[in-house]
């Protein structure tokens, strides 16, 4: 027996929260909106394509609550100030400045030819020490946090529920700096909230001396400064639960009592099935190691190849990422370029409810929506959405195509302009219409596959 999908309109959002382990309904603080803290990059090196991803990826979850009709604040911070900067700078010899506002540029950039539309807020750290040292003050006045011989320091023992996030005992918690700290903590996995300064490093004024804050702190305040002390979701790649998103909430709780009410976490890009790190052997090759610069793909393939070949899973997965799978990736997407025409040209992007009056009267079209409505409120399935318009393209009509063009639009995909990435794929796709989209599905269900939730 086939199961009818529900009504577009008699749908619940779940979201499956890190913390609790679990799907839960969406319910945001303030009814009708969505406050979002997504972790950016550290800005210190030529963007890669992991850089890229998350932000990609949580795009599309609030072009959806857009959808849906909430309104959405997305705060993706910049980090400016960290050891990997310093350290930069230092071998180099450029002004730390000048290296963050290059690399804060150039990843701007990438997200503006990705089409993530939906940030309303890049902090940089740099601009929130006042408030870092502000709230600092308030953790050491409480006893939270205590004064060593080279900072500021928090202490993790009287933190009631530390490691609840990630699960690990706090005999488990010793590693976890991105520096070397001297002696004299109070429990060794005790992190730093403010460090004095070194010869040669920034600094800047604070009641326990010239320093600057420590990577946690940085993003209790900047999220706390702009989406308030109690906040829906915060959002990041799933290596940052521990120690950093850990350490956030322990320090955020400590202060104000509460924190996010959700955590989010991505799944991490792989290369044939293993995560390759900096310390991979084979990033000593130039030719092995340019596949992963954002620069080069973008180049090679284009933005919307890239959206395409993010949102072809689940967020929560990790998904594989090689040469091979973004050329499958352009090809199908030149094919399904190919089918919509000159649609892609009109600009404009209907809403939901828009595209559901436009579909109520057609019994073939709209079970399909419902369809696709249903599994991204399901913890927005982006790839099992974008399955529903590949099984929208099979039916060939004017009004199937535009429905999987509208649709599409709702997750920033098949903008104007996108068809230029494809053009070489457009212009060889040749025969009947039916022998494209059975080349299409061909070459994408195989991926989907690959990443598809269990």
């Amino acid at each position: 027996m086939v199961e009818t999908p529900r009504p577009v309109d008699d749908m619940a959002i779940s979201v499956f929260n890190t913390l609790t382990r679990r799907k839960e309904p969406l319910a945001p603080i303030r009814p009708g909106e969505v406050g979002i803290y997504l972790c950016g990059p550290t800005v210190y090196d030529d963007c890669h394509i992991g850089h890229v991803a998350g932000p990609i990826m949580f795009d599309a979850v609030a072009c959806w609550l857009r959808a849906r009709d909430f309104r959405v604040r997305l705060v993706n911070n910049i980090t400016d100030i960290d050891d990997k900067i310093i350290n930069r700078s230092r071998e180099t010899g450029e002004p730390w400045q000048a290296i963050t506002r290059r690399y804060t540029d150039q990843y701007l950039g990438y997200l503006a030819q990705l089409k993530v539309s939906t940030i309303s807020d890049h902090p940089r750290c740099s601009d929130y020490i006042p408030q870092m040292v502000a709230y600092i003050a308030e953790l050491v006045r409480h006893d939270r946090a205590y004064v060593a011989a080279d900072g500021v320091y928090f202490d993790i023992e009287k933190q009631a529920g530390y490691g609840k996030l990630s699960g690990r005992k706090l005999d488990e918690m010793i590693a976890g700096a991105r520096i070397e700290r001297d002696g004299g903590l109070r429990h060794p996995a005790d992190f730093a909230l403010w460090k004095l300064v070194k010869p040669g490093e920034p600094s800047w004024d604070s009641p326990w001396g010239a320093g600057r804050p420590g990577w946690h702190i940085e993003c209790s305040v900047m999220s706390t400064a702009l989406l308030g002390e109690n906040f829906d979701i915060h959002a990041g790649g799933d290596d940052l639960k521990f120690p950093h998103h850990e350490n956030e909430i322990a320090q955020a709780e400590a202060h104000s009592g509460c924190y996010a009410n959700c955590w989010m976490h991505n799944g991490l890009l792989q290369y044939e099935g293993t995560k390759i790190g900096k310390s991979d052997p084979r990033m000593k090759d130039p030719e092995f190691r340019k596949q992963f610069r954002l620069d080069w793909i973008l180049s090679s393939y284009g933005p919307s190849t890239v959206r395409f070949l993010i949102l072809q899973g689940h967020y929560r997965r990790p998904s594989d990422f090689t040469s091979k799978q973004l050329e499958a990736q352009r090809k199908a997407l030149g094919r399904l370029h190919r089918l919509l025409g000159p649609g892609m040209a009109e600009p404009g992007s209907p809403t939901l409810a828009e595209i559901e009056r436009a579909t109520a009267s057609d019994p073939t079209l709209a079970p399909h929506l419902a369809r696709f409505a249903e599994v991204m409120d399901d913890d927005f399935r982006t790839g099992d959405a974008i399955a529903e318009l590949f099984t929208v393209a099979k039916l060939e009509t004017p009004a199937a195509l535009r429905l999987v063009r509208d649709l599409g639009r709702l997750l920033g995909l098949f903008q104007p302009g996108d068809e230029k990435d494809t053009q070489a794929e457009t212009a060889a796709a040749g025969g009947a219409a039916d022998q494209q989209v059975a080349a299409l599905m061909e070459l994408v269900l195989p991926l989907r596959q690959q990443v598809r939730l269990a």
